[in-house]
Order: structure tokens, then sequence, then C-alpha cells
């Protein structure tokens, strides 16, 4: 809670530590992806979590609770997929390359 509303120094400073450890946590996250992308077994971890989610399959279900259901597990699969374009496209290629070979 901040002491003096009217200090905007203050909450200048707080506003650039709260970005500073905002970034520290997004660097940290892409280096764990980058490293879990770089070793043959985390690529197949990653490339069974694409396969759960359904990211190539339809969502299509005649309840629209399953269909609900498997759009969220997409989702999830969309979201991983961005991630791995964004950080690591390269390891990702790779594994769609391993995984199309097995």
């Amino acid at each position: 809670m901040r002491e003096n509303p009217t200090d905007l120094e203050a909450q200048q400073r707080e506003t650039e530590t709260l970005e500073s450890r905002d970034r520290a946590r997004r660097k940290e996250q892409e280096d764990d992806l980058k490293w879990l992308m770089a070793h043959p077994s985390g690529r197949r971890i990653v490339a069974r979590l694409l396969e759960e989610t359904g990211v190539h399959r339809t969502s299509f279900h005649s309840s629209g609770s399953t269909m609900a259901f498997n759009e969220g597990r997409k989702h999830i699969g969309y979201f991983l997929t961005g991630e791995l374009l964004e950080i690591a496209p390269d390891a990702y290629l790779k594994m769609l390359k391993e995984y199309r070979n097995e």
C-alpha cells in the first residue's frame, strides 16, 4: 500500500520494480522452454502434450459440453504452440520432424 498517493516518484519506482520483476519472470520462462526443447526427451514431452490438446484435430462433438471441453484443451495447445514459435522456432520444427518420423 502506498504511503502517499501524490508521490509520483514513488509510484514510478514501484512501477519500474514490478516491470523489472515481470521481465525477469518472462526471461526465466523463456529459458526454461529453450532448455526443455534442447533435449530429445523434452521435445517428446511437448509433442505428447500437443497431441493430447488436439490442436491438429477437430473439436466437433454432438455434445456441446464435450465440444467446449475440447476447445479448452485446444486453447492450451495453441498457447504452447505460440510460445514455441516465439521462443524456440528451430526446436519446434525439429520436434515436428522427429514426431513425423515416429
